[in-house]
Order: C-alpha cells, then structure tokens, then sequence
C-alpha cells in the first residue's frame, strides 16, 4: 500500500548511524561521535531572550504561507549586505529549514525525468530530494588532490537533451570546499551556455575559514536559487528556520506548494530571523566561528603526512573529508569504506560517517563539531590505526 515514490526514498545516512550510536551509548559504551553535522555550541543568548519576547509579544499565530514580512525584509536585508543583491520580499520563501527549502526548490523546477548535475562527493540528501521530485541524479566526480573543484570540463560530458540543473553547495557538506570567484563565475557560465538553472546550498555561508564566500547568486540572481538559513551559521538547527531567495515566479510558484504541504514555518522561529542576522558579527558568533577555525587547524596538522592518506584543506564548514582509496582493499587497512568505519568504532571508538554516504567511495568524513579535547584523542586514535595497520 505504500508508494512507489516513498518506497524507493533512503533514510538519511548521517541520521541513520546517529540513532545507532545513541544507541551505544545508552549502553555504556564510550564513543567519540564525530558523525554528526551540528554546531556543538548552544543558541546564542540573544536569540534565545529574543524568542521569549517574541512569545510574550503574540508570535504564536500562523503567518503568511511564504514567511513574515518582517522576516522576508530582514532576509533582503542580509542578501543586500552579503550577495550585493537588492531583492524584493517577494523574491523569498521561508521554510522549515533549509532542507525543506531544497525539497520545495526542487518540486518547483524538475519535470519527471529531467536530469540534475551534482559535484560528488555531495551531501547526502541531494540524490534522494532530486528522486522525490521525479528527477534523476547524476553524479560528477571530484577529486581530493585538486581540492574537489567543480569544472564545467567535468560537467560537460555529463550533459544530456535532459540536463535541466546543477546544484552547488559552498561551503561543501563533506568537504567543506569554498571556491575562488574566478571559478563560480566559470560554473555560472557554463549553466548560462547550457540554460541550467542552478541551486546554491549555502547553510554555511557564515562558516568560513580561509577566503570569502562567493555566491553564484551574486552573479546570476535570475538564474540561480539561494538557499540558507539559521540552522549552522547561528546554531539554531532545533528551531528550522531556512530560506529560498530566487526570481518571482518561482517563488511564487515554491509559495504555492508550501500553501498546500506544509504552510509557514515557525512563527516564534521566524521572529528571530532579524536578531540574528542583524547581529551576525555578535561576541558570541564570532567566538564560535573562531572556535572552528582553530579546530579544523588541529585536525589539518593532525591528520597530515599518514602514507597513503589524503584531503583538501577545508575552507570553511566543519568537516574533513578523508581520502583513505589508497588503504583499502583485499589487501589493504580494511575492504572498504565502511568497513573502515566498522573497525573505527569497534576498535578505537570513534564514530564517522562512509564516504559512500555521499557519493564518494574510500572515504570518510570526520567532523569537528565536537571540543577540542574529544578531537585531539581522536586523531591519535585514527592515526594509531592508520599507522600501525
């Protein structure tokens, strides 16, 4: 009875082996969990006390399908400061999180069969959110040692009479990869020649280690759809506030849809938009930030120089990215990727995430949304068994 479309869906991986690992722990065993993609920080207090004013102010009630205006201003606001974009509030959509976000973007633009490039290894609920709208996935392999670019020399033999989109996602879920300028406006170029519209993940923009951010927004705002939100930049991912920001009719035609499938997001979640973005550079953001810095410069010396191992420096986001190909194998450190992650946990109790999970075999990714001290045990642990095996 259930159908075709929910029957082929995957659950998502990352959530998938976090229940697991609750799992351990409830019985005794200790894990150092560095699986799941989730500031380990708490709501900062100015947005927390501004939730509570909100409550006693009657922010309770429905609001506009697509948002509240006051929230949709604040986001035009932000895009202004940040892309160098004006945009009207008419151009924005708020939804339960930016998942939704890219659920709904997706719903609104694929046809049944249309055809949507994505650099892998990908966050892993691209593949399935591109199904659940009738599309067809198709992967385009990056790799480690060139910094996981995205070419339009390796997107063109991937073109097809199908190929509708491409979907960028910077700072990257796993690899935390943030591109020059030079080469979104190349990536924008290539959709431009090729009439593809483009998805922009960017739930990171604020996460950012080395460089700046680079939306091809800024570049193509007709052309390409935004999509962010409060969720890792603000360490609100409880509360599913995201955003799609793009051309008119299609937000139009996304407000339609979230009418219908889920109507406005949280209203009490929605009166904290402006407080945070209107206080991005506040003491307690920023120390966070900072925080990650100096974390994901742990783990680059840490990890560094092990035979046979390799990654692109992260430039932003919590993650890196661990190409182990050259260790596996029938006569390698284990099988496979996940039989790596196997070993890991069992033998040294540390959790991470396969890389087939996003699209990417012999690799892992490890993140360091966890404190400094759980990290540097860590990595000795991962290097013992890399280095003795």
């Amino acid at each position: 009875m259930i159908s075709q479309r929910v029957r082929t869906i995957q659950p998502s991986a990352t959530l998938s082996l976090n229940a697991k690992l609750q799992d351990l722990i409830r019985n005794g065993s200790e894990i150092l969990n560095l699986s799941v993609g989730e500031p380990d920080f708490p709501t900062p207090e100015f947005i927390r006390e501004r939730a509570k004013q909100a409550i006693d102010e009657g922010w309770t009630r429905y609001t506009a399908a697509s948002g509240h205006i006051e929230a949709r201003q604040a986001i035009c606001r932000h895009i202004a400061r940040t892309r160098k974009i004006e945009v009207e509030p008419s151009q924005v959509v708020i939804s339960s999180g930016a998942k939704q976000s890219l659920s709904q973007c997706l719903l609104s633009l694929v046809d049944p069969a249309d055809e949507v490039l994505l650099g892998a290894p990908h966050w892993v609920s691209y593949p399935e959110l591109i199904r659940l709208a009738d599309g067809v996935p198709v992967t385009v392999k990056t790799d480690s040692k060139d910094g996981h670019r995205l070419t339009p020399e390796l997107l063109e033999p991937h073109l097809t009479p199908r190929t509708t989109g491409l979907i960028l996602n910077e700072p990257g879920n796993p690899t935390g990869t943030v591109s020059s300028a030079d080469d979104i406006a190349a990536l924008v170029e290539f959709a431009r020649a090729n009439d593809l519209w483009i998805i922009s993940d960017e739930i990171y923009e604020s996460l950012i280690h080395d460089g700046e951010l680079h939306s091809p927004f800024s570049v193509d705002p007709q052309r390409v759809s935004l999509i962010s939100g409060l969720s890792k930049s603000f360490s609100m991912t409880g509360w599913r506030i995201g955003w799609t920001v793009c051309n008119e009719a299609q937000a139009a035609a996304m407000g339609r849809l979230q009418s219908q499938n889920s109507a406005n997001p949280c209203s009490v979640s929605q009166a904290c938009i402006a407080t945070a973005l209107e206080h991005h550079d506040h003491p307690e953001l920023l120390s966070m930030y900072e925080t990650f810095r100096v974390r994901r410069d742990l783990l680059v010396e840490g990890l560094s120089g092990i035979p046979g191992v390799h990654f692109s420096v992260p430039g932003g986001a919590f993650y890196i990215f661990l190409d182990l190909s050259e260790r596996l194998g029938s006569t390698g450190i284990a099988l496979d990727a996940e039989a790596f992650a196997v070993r890991l946990l069992e033998e040294k109790g540390v959790a991470v995430v396969p890389g087939p999970a996003f699209g990417s075999e012999g690799a892992i990714r490890i993140s360091f949304a966890r404190p400094e001290a759980e990290l540097r045990i860590a990595i000795t642990r991962i290097r013992e068994l890399l280095c003795e095996s």
